[in-house]
Order: C-alpha cells, then structure tokens, then sequence
C-alpha cells in the first residue's frame, strides 16, 4: 500500500498568503491614516502656547466684610479709581480693609483721540501712597494701532517719573458707545496693541499687566500670547466662571467703601 502523502506544502502557502495580506492591509491601513491624520486631528491638537486654565476652587470664594476674600491662597483687598471717584479720603479707606488701589493714570480720548493725564491722579497718588497701599495704576486706552499703545505707555510711564510701584502698570482697552473714533473692537488688533504696550512699559522698569472682561477673554485677546503678565479679570459676582487664569479680579463696580463717595470697583488680588 502506497504511503500517504502529508499535506505541509500546500497549508503553510496558505499561511504564509495570509501573513503577507495582512501586512499589506496594514501597511495601506497605516498609509491612509497618515495621510488624513492633520486634517481630522488638527483641531485637538494643543498649540506651542496655551492660555493657562482657571484652576481656582469655586468653593473658595466667600464674601467677608463687604468685601470678596479667597480662602485658598493668599490674596490682597483692593479698589480701581479715577477722576469719577472725585475726593478721596484715603486714610480712611486704608481702615476700612482696602489694601492696594490701582490708579488711573491716563486716558486717550474716544472721539479725537488725544492723550490726557487723569484729573485726579496725582492727589489719588500722594494720598494712596501716605495711607500706606500698595499701588499699581492703569491706562484707559482706545489705541487703533500698536504705535498709538507705545505712545500711551510712554505718556503713564512720563507721568509716574520714576515713581514705584507694587502692581503693575495695566493696559484697559475698552470700547466706547457713541462718538467714538473706533469703528468697532474687530477692528483694533487689540493683543498686537496690548503687548506694544506692555513691552514699552517694562523698557522703562515697571510690571505690566491686561486688563478685560470674559467678553474681550474669550473673543477679542489671544490670551496665549498675554500669559507673561498680570492678567485682570471684570467678572461681576462672587465666583468666577472664566474659563482661563486671571491674578486679579474686579467682581463689582458698585461696591462701597468708607472715604469715597458713591460707587466704587472692588477688587481681590490672589497671591499664587
């Protein structure tokens, strides 16, 4: 009786088709990811510079006094003022809890757009600075163009003269119903003007700092490009919902405050 035969050839070609054609389906599999890959993944993607997350604890925030207090970090009690708050009694505002006051210190007009020093700067600066606060101050700005923002910090630096400061000198563009000579906030390339104007500011020595509300956050600053300085945050309540980090927050422009008549913007600086 003939031997049989085994069948080991014709089985392992079979194995070795289906290897390969796997492979294959791989490779080709692979090579259509690849190439589709930017185009479906772009999006998600996290970019060279990301603007840093609100990671502040919402339970945290507790009014106290009258006034906002943060109850897990170190934070300072503190109020923004113009020529608007007229007379100032500083001495008592110092006893009444405030901490620093941040100054205005200039503005550009909104129609013609000439630069003014702030009526009451000088009388808030002397008084601020003997009732023993810690003060920054801000330019009220309407720039069109990053050269016009230079000019402003040149003006603010000019008129504080060397003095010194424990906050920062803040750029607060901020749009104007009515008259104005901007035709709209898309219309001002507002970060190109906010770091013209925050460079110049440090040339001369001081900290620089934005100031804005969740609306110019979200849709007009590229807060990306503005994580090197102090960032000032208007959200009106207790607990704040910006998405992005903020070091300092005006939560009310009606608070009240022992030595100023009338409203005032409150603010809490948290130390992190």
């Amino acid at each position: 009786m003939a031997r049989k035969r085994k069948k080991t050839g014709p089985d392992l070609t079979k194995v070795l088709i289906a290897f390969l054609g796997a492979i294959l389906v791989i490779l080709v599999g692979t090579a259509a990811y690849l190439l589709r890959a930017p185009e479906q993944t772009a999006s998600d993607e996290p970019t060279a510079a990301t603007a840093a997350e609100n990671e502040y604890d919402a339970d945290a925030f507790v009014m106290r006094d009258g006034f906002l207090c943060y109850e897990a970090a170190p934070y300072r009690i503190g109020i923004d003022v113009s020529t608007h708050q007229g007379l100032i009694d500083w001495q008592a505002v110092a006893d009444a809890g405030v901490e620093f006051a941040i100054l205005r210190v200039g503005y550009r007009g909104s129609t013609e757009g000439k630069l003014y020093e702030d009526e009451q700067f000088r009388e808030n600066l002397a008084g601020a600075r003997a009732a023993g606060l810690q003060l920054g101050v801000y330019f009220f700005s309407q720039a069109l163009t990053p050269e016009e923002a230079e000019e402003e910090a040149a003006l603010a630096c000019r008129l504080l003269d060397g003095e010194t400061l424990e906050l920062p000198v803040f750029y607060d563009w901020e749009e104007v119903s009515g008259g104005s000579r901007v035709e709209s906030a898309a219309s001002v390339p507002m970060t190109d003007c906010a770091i013209a104007f925050c460079e110049a500011v440090e040339r001369k020595g001081y900290t620089a700092g934005v100031y804005f509300n969740q609306s110019y956050g979200y849709g007009h600053l590229e807060l990306e490009r503005l994580q090197d300085y102090t960032l000032w945050l208007a959200e009106y309540g207790d607990t704040p919902s910006f998405r992005y980090h903020f070091d300092c927050l005006q939560y009310t422009d009606s608070g009240t405050v022992d030595g100023i008549e009338g409203a005032v913007d409150l603010n809490l600086l948290i130390l992190q």
